[in-house]
């Protein structure tokens, strides 16, 4: 599978798609919400096989089930329309057609010539441009797996499909994508492609924030693009400690990813700050969202939480300690601060005590 997508721009483009790769049965992962659409009107005529059990957080062993129902209907090309959960499930359909489960979670991957279709209806999760699939193992333990071949070969931009998002999803899927900029702004491992790609995501979320979030075609389209450059920069990066303490929020509070993420960036951005932080590429930081000194892009930040209304859940202490043995380690290594168990701690207890 190529790693550069072909951008259509318009969902009659489709049919010419199907016939440039021969394609016989298509088969489609998405939610219910888009089988009430338009492009999902236009698709059945190619009569797709359907799997739309798709939960908020996929599940590894529904896309065990999916992959079976390609293998037996002889499918031949993917569709994953939706948000984060359908494409990131697309993902491992299309590589569990030749790679067993404990290959495809452990081994290393044969890729194989599916071609693949993405169409976004949040803009937030830019996993349309990410060479990573995360879902969860025995409904508690978030997995990912990374592979260049999950970048789709194709990808189509259709804002009207954001018309009916509500308000809530809204607002936390457009700061899911400006986290990952954030993320990958801060990260060790940014480069200058990857920096430039964060900037531009940032950029687009400020300029279109007020008409995506008043449902305007402009903000629609605008913030897909700025969560599509969000992707490409996590995808040089990764993401860093806000990701890697947040999945245990959503889980645990039943908050969504955006929402979560963005809760634990705030607090996160604030323990930092009183650290010995990285002063250069925090005042840079501050300039990109629009700031003058240090502590502005947080100020701009919180002030972002503050215009949506978003609450930090509260939980226990007594669960404090579960939280962290499920943090994911290995995206803190590349955090710009190091944290040690105490460090997760008190963060955890900042955000939700």
């Amino acid at each position: 599978m190529q790693t550069k997508s072909v951008f259509l721009k318009s969902y009659n483009e489709i049919e010419k798609v199907f016939e440039q790769n021969g394609v016989q049965k298509p088969f489609l992962c998405c939610g219910k919400s888009f089988q009430q659409t338009d492009i999902f009107k236009y698709l059945k005529q190619f009569k797709p096989v359907i799997f739309d059990n798709i939960r908020p957080n996929p599940r590894f062993d529904d896309m065990l089930t999916a992959a079976e129902l390609f293998k037996k209907e002889n499918c031949d090309f993917m569709i994953a329309a939706g948000g984060g959960s359908p494409m990131d499930s697309a993902k491992m359909i299309r590589i569990l057609i030749n790679n067993d489960s404990e290959t495809a979670l452990y081994g290393k991957i044969e890729n194989n010539d599916i071609k693949a279709l993405f169409i976004p209806t949040t803009a937030g999760t830019g996993s349309e441009a990410t060479k990573t699939s995360v879902f969860y193992l025995n409904e508690v333990h978030k997995y990912s797996v990374h592979s260049l071949d999950f970048i789709p070969d194709y990808i189509l931009f259709d804002e009207s499909l954001l018309d009916s998002l509500p308000l809530y999803q809204r607002k936390a899927t457009c700061l899911d994508a400006l986290c990952h900029s954030i993320e990958s702004y801060w990260s060790s491992n940014a480069t200058d492609e990857s920096r430039e790609y964060a900037k531009k995501s940032i950029k687009l979320f400020f300029e279109n924030k007020d008409g995506y979030i008043n449902n305007t075609r402009e903000g629609n389209l605008g913030m897909l693009w700025a969560s599509y450059y969000g992707g490409k920069a996590i995808n040089i990066t990764g993401t860093v400690a806000p990701h890697a303490l947040c999945y245990n929020v959503t889980m645990t509070c039943k908050t969504s990813h955006g929402h979560s993420v963005a809760i634990m960036l705030s607090k996160i951005y604030e323990y930092m700050l009183e650290k010995d932080y990285p002063k250069e590429l925090f005042k840079a930081f501050s300039k990109v969202m629009g700031g003058k000194e240090v502590e502005d892009g947080l100020k701009i930040f919180n002030s972002l939480i503050s215009e949506f209304e978003l609450e930090f859940p509260k939980i226990d202490e007594s669960l404090l300690d579960s939280f962290i043995s499920e943090v994911n380690v290995s995206k803190l290594a590349t955090n710009p601060v190091p944290f040690d168990e105490n460090d997760i701690k008190e963060i955890y207890r900042r955000t939700l005590c």
